[in-house]
């Protein structure tokens, strides 16, 4: 089938389920939209941590949202891999990285075959869009675009996020406002996508927090100076961890409450919740684990979410206060993912390596070169991803899928590699246990060859010096309904964060995001 109908059709699908998802709910314990919607994505908010350290939070926060609230205690995301962007993309769009283009923070551009962020304009391929992260490459409608759209732009929609990917792709194409804070500076920033000019009350937010911003550029979480020095690798050199695009203070406990009264300010500045013209208001805090031992006590773990709930806390009450507990809705939930430390497992002697993808790459194309002739057929490659030529390719008068199987067939026999996906086959596999890395895949932007490495391997990069972290997808963690009137409960069954927008549209009776194909959770 054509890819623009198919397209099509799943849009008019999913536009047929949303339409349907607007009708009155029999037995809702919601008799009225709200004022506000406050959308909060914690990064790798886990189950198990929020549950141990309950004691230590106070009445406000966690503990007011978890016996108050209706919590989902069993929620998945249904694609891998995962991060911050695609995360939040899903979050908010309802659907997977197969459909709404973000399944990574950066990729390889195929206009320009180098690496590209996932808000990076790559539409004009002489003058790339210069004026700062946009949702350009996010291909569907968010929960905020169609609250724009219901209200006929009306609603004011509001994103505040540690990191640009997250505020962008929470914000979506059509929000007032998106801030994330400067890496550098600590300062708020946001993009003339959103703002010509930075709002008023966010420039004075800035000149009134010098002292905030300067504790946060000294700080620095604890023990995270030794994992920014290195782990060892097999061939005895050493590689240089990194934290991706955020400095280390930027994910030190106490940003969580600066991420708050930036918020509460935008609240109050822009009247959010003011009228009977519902608003949203996305916000994400992190709760991730900076150690680099999984065995140097929960000091930092029990710290971080001690300031999340605090964080959470003044969040809900300010904004309680301001416009009223049945008047706002709050739902939080996590990214799903979960950085794990840094393990040396060769002092352990547990069975490890490195897969040195330029070193792959390379022999990849000199296989291939001995079959089709010396030519360079892989374009580029970044983490997992392998980028073949397909203009040369079909120069050659090659068939793709040939030459994928045989590259395929080339990459298993490697060391470390458990196995390796090609786009046709990811495309088009039954097999219920790649579902996951098939929702996860997106034929626009993702490479034509997918790596999957063993346990205990990793994949770096010699010449960009870039290591693919290892993560944690198999955890529980919540998604939390509180407010407007939402009776307490607790459901243990599976859920999925594509959940969470059809629920709020329901909530608000519009349309849900157009690729959203999952019913709400109630």
């Amino acid at each position: 089938m054509n890819k623009y109908l198919y397209i099509l059709f799943i849009s008019l699908v999913a536009a047929a389920e949303a339409d349907a998802q607007t009708a009155p709910v029999p037995g809702s314990n919601v008799d009225a939209p709200s004022k506000l919607v406050v959308n909060i994505v914690v990064d790798q908010l886990r189950t198990d941590y929020l549950h141990h350290n309950m004691p230590r939070y106070g009445s406000g926060g966690f503990r007011k949202l978890m016996t108050q609230g209706m919590v989902f205690d069993n929620a998945v995301v249904p694609f891998l891999p995962v991060d911050i962007a695609s995360a939040t993309a899903a979050v908010s769009t309802a659907t997977t990285p197969r459909y709404n283009g973000i399944p990574s923070e950066e990729w390889i551009s195929r206009k320009t075959a180098r690496k590209t962020s996932c808000t990076a304009d790559q539409t004009s391929l002489l003058t790339p869009r210069a004026g700062g992260p946009t949702p350009v490459n996010l291909v569907v409608s968010t929960l905020g675009d169609e609250i724009k759209i219901a209200s006929l732009r009306a609603a004011k929609v509001f994103s505040v996020a540690l990191t640009a990917d997250a505020a962008v792709m929470l914000a979506g194409h059509c929000a007032d406002g998106a801030f994330w804070i400067d890496p550098q500076s600590a300062q708020w920033t946001t993009s003339d996508f959103y703002q010509k000019r930075m709002a008023e009350w966010a420039a004075e937010f800035n000149r009134q927090q010098t002292a905030q911003r300067r504790k946060l550029l000294s700080a620095q979480p604890a023990k995270t100076a030794s994992r920014k020095t290195t782990g060892q690798r097999n061939d005895g050199r050493k590689d240089v961890p990194s934290y991706g695009k955020q400095p280390v203070y930027a994910k030190s406990p106490s940003v969580n409450r600066y991420i708050t009264d930036f918020a509460l300010r935008c609240v109050e500045a822009e009247n959010l919740g003011g009228d009977n013209v519902p608003d949203l208001l996305n916000v994400m805090y992190f709760a991730g684990d900076t150690r680099t031992s999984t065995y140097d006590g929960d000091t930092q773990i029990a710290e971080t979410y001690k300031e999340i709930d605090n964080a959470i806390a003044a969040l809900v009450s300010g904004i309680e206060q301001r416009v009223g507990k049945k008047n706002v809705l709050f739902t939080v939930t996590s990214t799903g993912y979960y950085d794990q430390p840094v393990v040396d497992y060769p002092q352990y002697n547990v069975p490890s390596g490195t897969v040195y993808i330029n070193r792959t790459a390379n022999l990849l194309n000199m296989y291939l070169s001995a079959i089709y002739g010396q030519a360079h057929y892989v374009e580029a490659f970044k983490d997992n991803h392998i980028y073949l030529d397909h203009k040369l390719i079909e120069r050659k008068r090659l068939h793709l899928n040939e030459v994928l199987e045989r590259s395929r067939e080339m990459l298993v026999m490697s060391d470390g590699v458990s196995d390796a996906y090609t786009s046709f086959g990811l495309q088009s596999t039954p097999d219920a246990e790649l579902l996951k890395l098939k929702n996860g895949f997106n034929i626009d932007v993702c490479g034509d060859l997918v790596i999957g490495v063993s346990p205990g391997w990793n994949i770096y990069n010699e010449e960009t010096h870039e290591q693919q972290k290892a993560k944690l997808y198999g955890f529980r963690f919540p998604i939390i309904l509180y407010g407007a009137d939402v009776k307490p409960s607790v459901v243990t069954s599976p859920v999925t964060i594509e959940q969470i927008a059809p629920t709020v549209s329901r909530h608000l009776r519009i349309r849900a995001p157009n690729a959203a194909r999952k019913q709400p959770l109630y």
